[in-house]
């Protein structure tokens, strides 16, 4: 009998002992052998607990950032000034020179962004402005003085730019047009009219102001190109190539977005 009990507990303890061993086995793969069907997961060593209707919310909740999406259509409004010179070359009396230009602008815009990937932004801008830009221009054939006025200026331009969240630095690059206004100050010739195309490059900084309101700073170089003015410019002809630079700010409101 006493043999008998020895046996059964020997036998019991050893049949615990190989199930522990099969309960706690930890197998290690390989380097070349794949990895487990089904992994553990955090659920299976640490439960979630789910507070009750009358407990504390955790003190430290998930971090949520909240990312701008500047995909869609906007419209805005933009002002500033111009500053550059115009070449000028009098064929009659046989001399050259170079006048500044200068004025104020102020417009209206509409563009459409697309926000390609994450951060990467591409969209097309169009704009016009009524401008006071003028400049003189003073040789001898068209005393007392040629007057050189640019009553508007449009682009149309692409942008590419890289958003940092709620703020885009961008490149923009594109066409220019404007109207021309040429004549000798008091002098009963008439007014030498030409419209022209040219092109315009520059950069900027676009920024959420709140909502759907954006604001944005841009520099724009402007070359407008030349016209030839005759009898308007005391019989000429006398040749103008204007260049300015464009200095501006603007709000933008987006109207809807992807």
């Amino acid at each position: 009998m006493k043999t008998m009990m020895i046996a059964s507990i020997m036998l019991i303890a050893s049949a615990g002992a190989a199930f522990a061993a099969d309960a706690a086995a930890v197998i290690t793969p390989g380097p070349l052998s794949a990895p487990p069907a089904f992994p553990a997961t955090r659920a299976n060593w640490d439960p979630v607990v789910r507070p009750g209707p009358f407990d504390a919310p955790p003190a430290y909740g998930l971090p949520y950032a909240r990312v701008y999406n500047w995909t869609g259509f906007y419209l805005g409004l933009n002002g500033g000034g111009a500053v550059g010179n115009t070449n000028w070359g009098s064929i009659p009396d046989l001399t050259t020179g170079n006048s500044s230009n200068s004025g104020g602008l102020v417009g209206g815009t509409i563009g459409y962004n697309l926000q390609a990937g994450d951060a990467v932004l591409v969209g097309v801008e169009a704009d016009m402005d009524w401008t006071g830009i003028s400049a003189t221009i003073p040789p001898a054939s068209c005393a007392p003085n040629c007057e050189l006025k640019m009553p508007w200026l449009a682009t149309v331009r692409l942008r590419l730019g890289y958003a940092f969240g709620g703020v885009v630095p961008y490149a923009t690059g594109g066409v220019a047009i404007t109207h021309f206004d040429a004549n000798i100050v008091g002098a009963p010739f008439g007014t030498q009219l030409s419209d022209n195309l040219g092109w315009t490059a520059g950069g900027g900084v676009e920024f959420v102001i709140t909502g759907d309101w954006r604001g944005k700073v841009e520099y724009l170089y402007v070359d407008l190109n030349g016209f030839s003015c005759t009898v308007a410019c005391g019989g000429g002809p006398i040749s103008l190539n204007t260049r300015t630079n464009v200095f501006r700010a603007g709000v933008n409101y987006r109207l809807w977005a992807d």
